[in-house]
């Protein structure tokens, strides 16, 4: 962005949210390499320009409403770990734009994506200058490593893609953020969305035709391909986002637990299955079967859900000690 344009957004922000609302955003850490950009291409300006637009969707479209906020660690490296649905990753734009609104002071949440994206006209540019980071190993932990706050799908694009009739079963999370966490000492913050999943019901898929097209599957919708591009629109679902406690596994850990595979999985499961939990009891409230202060209730990581408290046990080979 040119000097012109970070002066308009920065006047559109006062305009919007008075002077200090842009004295807000200017506290949120920023690691200026050069030229007003960081390492990975995050551009303040570009960021804030991406959020005023979505912030858009946030309220009006989406209407989110999200709690456990205390949840969130707001200095220091940290890992959130949410369920991902819905096609196209609006989940993780509410989440970035959620915490950036509600956190004091704000945080920019550096997301996690798959490589396929960048490879997109356009696309890929604006990624990086609004905070997002190409999935590899490297890219993960370098962030870490400053202390940023990373978001990470831990189903990959195999939550995106999910039929109607899976909608809110996870599936199998992967481990390197648990190998990471525990290396880097980073805390696990467990993150459930409700809402994104009915945003694009996938009525089913083609992964032959979706390979072709550069795409992890050629999904169908009630309304794509049959409308064309404005099928993606989504549909105007009501989001739900918790937030659980924090789980801090590098202090029941050794750094050399990051080396066993079976230590990795098992850990992968706990949290998958406590995610799982948050998502049910989200459901019930949801739904008027249970109380709001229920859902609350499971976002402390002391509280056993039933999913969790049946899944296998931690191997011995670390501590031998599970949650």
């Amino acid at each position: 962005m040119n000097p012109l344009g970070r002066t308009l957004v920065r006047r559109a922000l006062q305009a919007l949210d008075g002077v200090r609302g842009l004295e807000r955003l200017e506290t949120m850490p920023f690691r200026d390499e050069g030229f007003g950009f960081d390492r990975f291409g995050l551009e303040r300006e570009t960021f804030w320009a991406g959020y005023l637009a979505v912030r858009q969707l946030y309220r009006r479209w989406f209407r989110v409403r999200s709690t456990g906020h205390e949840n969130v660690p707001r200095e220091g490296r940290v890992i959130l770990a949410p369920n991902h649905s819905g096609l196209l990753p609006f989940d993780g734009a509410m989440i970035t734009c959620d915490l950036l609104e509600r956190l004091d002071p704000p945080r920019s949440v550096r997301s996690i994506v798959d490589h396929f994206a960048f490879a997109l006209p356009y696309v890929g540019v604006f990624m990086q200058r609004t905070g997002q980071v190409p999935g590899t190993t490297r890219n993960f932990a370098d962030l870490l490593r400053q202390d940023e706050m990373v978001l990470v799908f831990p189903e990959g694009t195999r939550g995106i893609v999910k039929p109607w009739r899976e909608r809110y079963r996870l599936q199998k999370f992967n481990v390197g953020f648990i190998e990471l966490a525990i290396e880097h000492e980073a805390p696990i913050v467990p993150v459930a969305v409700l809402g994104a999943e009915e945003q694009a019901p996938i009525l089913f898929g083609s992964r032959a035709l979706g390979k072709k097209l550069g795409m992890p599957i050629f999904p169908v919708t009630p309304t794509f391909p049959l409308l064309g591009p404005l099928g993606l629109i989504p549909y105007p679902s009501q989001y739900h986002i918790a937030y659980g406690e924090p789980l801090w596994l590098h202090r029941e850990y050794p750094r050399e637990a990051a080396r066993d595979p079976g230590v990795l999985q098992a850990l992968a499961q706990k949290v998958q299955a406590r995610v799982q939990g948050m998502i049910d009891l989200g459901l019930e409230v949801r739904a008027g079967r249970a109380p709001a202060s229920e859902w609350a209730r499971t976002l402390r990581a002391t509280t056993t859900v039933t999913a969790a408290a049946n899944g296998p046990a931690i191997p011995a080979g670390a501590d031998g000690r599970g949650r």
